[in-house]
């Protein structure tokens, strides 16, 4: 069986505004508008983030940066993943009134979405793409603090009392800054680092910001930066502190990207891998389940599961004609041979798993194989905002998450599939030998009792799962064919 897979809204009015020019630059001085699409960033929260991350689960001090609790039922966490590398999170926010009802529709009409991305010890990216921009209305890209920020030719830094945060601007390429002074009684003044783009685009604009986290007092880090800018993303690569990261980042609403961290002695920290397209387990307990996934696919044999060949009952549908090409979705893909089958007769293809070491891996294969395959590193438990699919395919995973939350797994069927969707299901089934065992398999009569109420059956039949294992019987299963009810 394969293994398992904001803003804070800036409502203030300037009432007064002090200029600071940039050699080279107009400074533009000009009051912040109260906009629903304007990031802002509080220099707080980043240095309570950074403090909080040797301390373990980061998920609720992050998701900070990006969600704000009080804000509209239209903010929501999407992505989230903490590494021993890094950590890795994404919030949308829609318009208020009147946005759609659904959850795909919802995060297509996001005004804002910011992408922050924790390279550890103490490194922040700060995505924000700005949407819906109008050609006559400026976008601006704020920093707020309690002291006096120093703004620099691409950046600056701000203190407090005993930590200092600075920041590099890698887009825009063209923007002019201003140091704006809130007078907030009885607390006294606060202010804001603004940036406006100079840039006109279509359809939005993005910021993208380096920030670096120091004690005071202490050694000023020093971050070299090189952006180059491809077709539909940004190849950005940092080095800091003997350390070199380089990401693929597309556009926040586009993909999660990819990262990698190698390292001077030839072996790569982390290979180039993909981040998490959905909110993934965390804390020290998820951690560990994420390892424990991952690891069945990190040894020099592949799991028992991955036979290096597609499953033969999809082959046999598919062969047949049974399924037509369409848009499938590949839950809990493994090391994508499945995937790439379809891929190469002419499929949709999107394969989703939790284990990335998995992942890269079908990515070289699909590469290899001159196919396109979307590669998801996601939690089938907790997808992310997908289409629903003309098919669905499963091998080894129900049998699997059905015992840890089988109302999950359900949910996502119903969110991945539409009316006349068919689903094809092969599962290990429970033997008589085997029936006092744990992970024994599932009985028809489960099967029949998980799926009707969702779906009509087309086929239930008794199979052997394929399996690797030298000279061992191969385990007894079941193929499932089904098509989802029309709820009319």
């Amino acid at each position: 069986m394969p293994s398992r897979c904001l803003f804070k809204t800036c409502l203030l009015v300037l009432l007064a505004i002090l200029t600071v020019t940039i050699p080279g630059r107009v400074a533009h001085a000009k009051g912040l508008e109260e906009t629903s699409s304007q990031p802002c960033l509080e220099v707080g929260k980043v240095i309570e983030a950074a403090k909080s991350l040797p301390l373990g689960d980061s998920f609720g001090v992050v998701s900070s940066l990006l969600v704000e609790e009080s804000a509209s039922a239209g903010v929501r966490l999407t992505a989230f993943e903490e590494n021993q590398s890094f950590v890795y999170a994404v919030g949308s926010i829609t318009p208020p009134a009147g946005s759609p009802t659904g959850s795909n529709e919802q995060e297509s009409h996001a005004r804002l979405i910011r992408r922050i991305i924790i390279l550890k010890p103490s490194t922040f990216i700060v995505d924000d793409e700005v949407r819906d921009v109008t050609s006559n209305k400026p976008v601006d890209w704020c920093l707020s603090s309690l002291e006096a920020p120093k703004i620099s030719m691409r950046g600056g830094r701000v203190g407090s009392d005993q930590s200092e945060v600075y920041w590099q601007t890698v887009m825009p390429r063209k923007f002019v800054a201003r140091v704006a002074v809130i007078p907030d009684k009885p607390l006294g003044s606060t202010y804001q680092a603004i940036e406006t783009a100079t840039e006109k685009v279509p359809d939005g604009i993005r910021f993208i910001h380096v920030l670096s986290f120091q004690d005071r007092g202490s050694h000023v880090p020093s971050t070299r930066i090189i952006l180059n800018e491809a077709k539909d993303q940004i190849l950005l690569t940092l080095m800091n502190e003997g350390k070199t990261f380089r990401l693929a980042l597309p556009p926040p609403d586009v993909g999660a990207g990819t990262i990698a961290i190698p390292s001077k002695g030839g072996k790569s920290v982390l290979e180039d891998r993909p981040l998490a397209s959905g909110i993934l387990p965390h804390g020290p307990e998820g951690a560990h389940l994420l390892d424990l996934w991952d690891s069945d696919y990190r040894g020099s044999k592949p799991p028992l599961w991955d036979i290096g060949r597609p499953a033969n009952e999809l082959m046999k549908l598919v062969n047949e004609g049974a399924i037509p090409r369409c848009r499938v979705i590949d839950l809990c893909c493994g090391s994508g041979t499945d995937a790439i089958f379809l891929a190469n007769k002419g499929f949709d293809v999107t394969g989703i798993d939790i284990a990335p070491t998995a992942l890269s891996q079908a990515r070289r294969k699909a590469a290899a194989a001159g196919v396109h395959v979307h590669w998801l590193y996601a939690d089938v438990l907790a997808p992310p905002n997908l289409e629903p699919f003309d098919f669905i395919y499963d091998r080894g995973c129900y049998h699997v998450v059905r015992n840890q939350n089988l109302a999950a797994y359900l949910e996502t069927l119903r969110l991945l599939s539409h009316p006349e969707t068919r689903f094809l299901l092969l599962a290990s089934r429970s033997a008589e030998i085997e029936a006092n065992t744990a992970n024994s398999g599932v009985s028809e009569e489960e099967i029949r009792f998980d799926f009707l109420k969702l779906f009509d059956l087309e086929s239930l039949r008794e199979i052997t799962l394929e399996s690797n294992k030298e000279g061992g019987t191969q385990p007894p299963g079941w193929s499932a064919l089904f098509k989802r009810k029309d709820p009319k």
